[in-house]
């Protein structure tokens, strides 16, 4: 029973599913058809809604456009014109959208026969719109090419700042009279008698602009190759004017090619003229025609520079050549005459700043010798100087550590604390001075290793110049035990003191009991000697001073350790008895008494 009422219910719902189901599939095909229609409708009233607001706009822009011959002023009419101009552009995009929504229409089987009329009629009419505005400015473009031949500066600038604002219009109608004829023939209007007019009109736009481009090129080469012209303020304001003509002609020209490539016209010759007369290279030296054409024109150039400047070119290599030669024995002559100066000088100048007067004195001048070669070559030295101040800026700037050591090498030149042969301790290592330069020290160490110290590292720190003077006084002590007779110790140091042969008399030597030491009675020994002799002295005294102490029976204390050990008996839990050892350790410095045990001492 049960089991039959299950049965009855998944019956009823899969019917339902199913009515479901094929009303939702009757819905779908009626909504599909319904929004066909409605899209068909929807095409239509935009055409007409479209068309109805292009013949409004239209009405306004011939309104607008007698304002503007209407207006008063230059300014005035300037900001009109521009919005007059703004305001077609707008009008025939929508008039372009209008065409592109009627073939849409008869795609889809619209009534948009009187919007394809409508589109037809405006199109006709906008292209004569479009040619009458060419023809203007074409007009306008004489009569300031005439105004910059005849007028003053002010005139001539003032003309062409008016030029380079028109290039940017006329691109736009170029662009904008292609767009109308592509539209009519998307409408199947005959347009063949308009496409090679404007075909022609490209080419001749073309012409024309390649030639202003190779006379601007040239004027800006004029200007950069005169003498003096980076510093004249006249010239680098004619220069910039002319870049900025340059830039735009170039533009207008590549709108140009991009239409005439449209319509299937070469090209190539007027691409390479772009990238020749504005030196940047574009996409379009990747034609093979265009890159073709630059290695031809750029190998046609080169040979003809050599044949005009070839000559002059080798006369001017040699003598660079012939420059460089004199002042490099000039050089050589500089540095002999500093070195004998410096010889003959009465000034104390240490073997580090004779070389180091010597070496600049001749780098001085082969640096001079460049410089007036380069001259000689027909480039600007004052330039190069500046470019080469501020490469030294920014290097000077990266090697900071480098200038610092720099620096410090000037300071030790000029204070001196040490010259080539002395022994120093500075900058951590201790050594005879090899050579230095500017940045750093070489010092060659007791055991001959050579270590190469910063000079910043030497100058920052301490400077122990050991050999500056003539003398120096070598620091001994030596120790005797406190049952030696001090006296008689005393008298043996004088005695090796003044027995030696490389002790200086003046100043007299000093030997002094000088302190009570834990283990020790401490005398100091102050000879002196000189600077060359200090470890002959220092050594031979160390010696004797051994030997004769032995001879004569007094003492030397040294470090000993004494172990002292001690035993303790103690009863463990086993009854047994047992011993424990525990032992102490001393140091302490003594002196052996020959025939004493160890007990007694």
């Amino acid at each position: 029973m049960h089991t039959s009422t299950q049965r009855i219910r998944i019956r009823r719902a899969a019917g339902f599913a199913l009515v479901l189901t094929l009303t939702s599939s009757f819905t779908l095909t009626a909504s599909s058809q319904q929004g066909d229609a409605e899209e068909e409708r929807s095409i239509e009233e935009q055409v007409q809604e479209l068309v109805a607001d292009l013949e409004e706009r239209r009405t306004e822009l011939e309104d607008f456009q007698k304002k503007v011959q209407e207006a008063d002023g230059t300014a005035a009419m300037a900001m009109l014109e521009k919005e007059l101009a703004d305001r077609r552009s707008r009008y025939r995009r929508s008039l372009s959208e209008l065409v592109d929504l009627v073939m849409d229409g008869e795609d889809a089987g619209a009534e948009v026969a009187q919007g394809r009329s409508t589109a037809a009629q405006l199109l006709e009419e906008d292209a004569k719109a479009i040619h009458e505005e060419l023809r203007e400015m074409n007009s306008r473009a004489l009569e300031r090419l005439d105004a910059m031949g005849k007028g003053s500066a002010e005139e001539v600038e003032k003309t062409r700042e008016d030029w380079n604002a028109s290039l940017p219009d006329s691109n736009r109608l170029f662009a904008e009279q292609d767009a109308n004829i592509d539209a009519r023939e998307k409408l199947g209007l005959d347009v063949e008698a308009d496409a090679a007019e404007f075909a022609e009109t490209l080419e001749s736009r073309s012409v024309a602009l390649a030639a202003a481009l190779q006379q601007v090129k040239d004027q800006i080469d004029g200007i950069t190759s005169r003498p003096g012209s980076s510093e004249d303020a006249a010239a680098q304001k004619e220069l910039a004017s002319l870049t900025e003509l340059r830039d735009l002609l170039a533009e207008a020209q590549h709108v140009t090619v991009d239409l005439m490539d449209e319509r299937g016209m070469d090209t190539a010759e007027l691409r390479q003229g772009i990238i020749s007369a504005t030196g940047e290279l574009s996409d379009d030296i990747l034609d093979k025609e265009v890159a073709v054409g630059l290695i031809e024109e750029w190998t046609s150039d080169a040979a003809d520079w050599l044949r005009t400047n070839g000559a002059r070119l080798v006369f001017n290599f040699l003598v660079f050549l012939l420059i460089l030669v004199a002042f490099w024995f000039l050089a050589r002559i500089g540095r002999g005459i500093a070195r004998r100066a410096l010889d003959r000088s009465a000034m104390d100048v240490s073997s580090l700043g004779r070389a180091f007067i010597i070496k600049m004195t001749g780098r001085l001048i082969v640096l001079l010798g460049v410089i007036i070669a380069i001259a000689q070559l027909g480039i600007e030295v004052g330039p190069l100087l500046a470019g080469l101040g501020i490469a030294g800026f920014v290097i000077g700037f990266a090697l900071q550590d480098t200038l610092s050591n720099f620096a410090s090498g000037i300071m030790i030149l000029m204070y001196r604390p040490f010259d080539v042969g002395d022994v120093v301790e500075a900058g951590g290592v201790m050594g005879t001075v090899d050579k230095m330069n500017l940045v750093s020290t070489m010092v060659l160490t007791p055991d001959n290793q050579l270590l190469v110290v910063p000079n910043n590292q030497i100058w920052g720190g301490v400077i122990r110049n050991v050999t500056h003077q003539d003398k120096r006084r070598v620091d001994l002590m030596f120790g005797i035990g406190y049952s030696d007779d001090i006296p008689k110790a005393e008298a043996v140091l004088t005695e090796i003191v003044a027995g030696h042969e490389k002790v200086l008399k003046d100043p007299a030597p000093v030997v002094r009991l000088h302190e009570l030491a834990d283990s020790s009675v401490n005398f100091v020994v102050r000879p002196w000697a000189s600077t060359g002799d200090y470890w002959d002295v220092y050594w031979d005294i160390t010696r004797e001073v051994k030997q004769r102490f032995d001879a004569e029976g007094i003492s030397i204390p040294f470090p000993q350790r004494d172990v002292h050990v001690y035993r303790e008996n103690d009863d463990d839990a086993t009854g047994f008895g047992g011993g424990v050892q525990r032992s102490q350790t001393s140091s302490t410095a003594q002196t052996v008494v020959p025939g004493e045990s160890d007990e007694d001492a």
